[in-house]
């Protein structure tokens, strides 16, 4: 049994770690709040954008835009995943680590090469274990300051652009977790270069001015640009959700043990209270007989 020292040395660092998870679901909370609004108030934007060049990508087939329609022929694939800079969020990084790994396998089963794209550094370490000698992974950093974060969703892309334009890749795609619900949330994966058709029935005439070509290299880049940012919007709010969770867990925990610590110190002082009566009771009798 531990003396009462070690109880109360047990029951000062729960405190103290309790002090910070709470603190943490606190601020995780707030965060949460911003990023959700942030992210619903470009959301019906980015799906809507995206919609419509997906419907003018089944109607249209004759225009000359590598960007739009992709190559034929693949060899390298891009994966740009969205992870997070700090840890204490649960399984937020494990769950993308797990779709990458899958992702990763496909590729070089088909015999490709990857380039990866992480945003976030947690998961940087990680991937690069995974990658084969001729696989080429990068890590962006401060990518996630608020304040900036158009603009640097702005140059990735025009980074991506520029890889695909110069053939060093031929397919990109996003990785990144998009949050259901403050519990539920699911990883996407999502096809940006190029852009994938969709079945539609629609039948009306679609009339590009002042031409297909000219269109098509304003908008695609700039499509791109904001699939990036809505996923990043998206990775951001899953990761404060999850963060919120993990902590309100460790907070619960740590109440749990701390009760059952301060219990067993109460058990402890009493049975020590207890055994130094019963000595004195004790030498008071045979004092008495004496």
């Amino acid at each position: 049994m531990a003396n009462l020292k070690e109880l109360r040395n047990k029951i000062s660092v729960i405190q103290s770690t309790r002090k910070v998870t709470l603190a943490m679901k606190l601020v995780a909370g707030v965060k949460l709040k911003k990023a959700e609004q942030k992210a619903a108030a470009s959301r019906e934007y980015a799906s809507e954008l995206g919609h419509v060049l997906s419907k003018i990508r089944q109607k249209l087939r004759d225009a000359n835009c590598d960007l739009f329609f992709g190559r034929s022929v693949i060899n390298t694939e891009m994966l740009v995943v969205f992870a997070s800079d700090k840890g204490l969020c649960g399984n937020f990084n494990y769950s993308i680590n797990k779709e990458v790994s899958c992702i990763i396998s496909r590729i070089h089963a088909e015999n490709k090469r990857i380039h990866v794209i992480c945003v976030g550094a947690k998961l940087f370490n990680i991937i690069c274990q995974k990658l084969a000698n001729n696989d080429i992974i990068e890590s962006v950093e401060n990518f996630y300051k608020s304040e900036k974060l158009f603009f640097n969703s702005q140059k990735l892309a025009e980074k991506i652009i520029t890889a695909f334009r110069f053939c060093e890749v031929d397919n990109v795609s996003v990785v990144y977790t998009k949050s259901h619900s403050v519990m539920q949330r699911k990883v996407y994966i999502k096809s940006i270069v190029p852009i994938l058709s969709e079945p539609s029935r629609d039948k009306t005439e679609i009339v590009f001015e002042p031409s297909v070509e000219d269109v098509l290299e304003n908008i695609v880049p700039y499509n791109i640009a904001i699939q990036i940012y809505q996923s990043a919007l998206e990775s951001i709010t899953s990761e404060q959700g999850c963060r919120m969770t993990s902590m309100d867990s460790a907070t619960r925990n740590a109440n749990e043990l701390l009760s059952r610590l301060t219990m067993t110190y109460n058990r402890v002082r009493q049975y020590n209270i207890t055994q130094e009566l019963v000595e004195v009771v004790s030498g008071a009798a045979a004092v008495a007989k004496g």
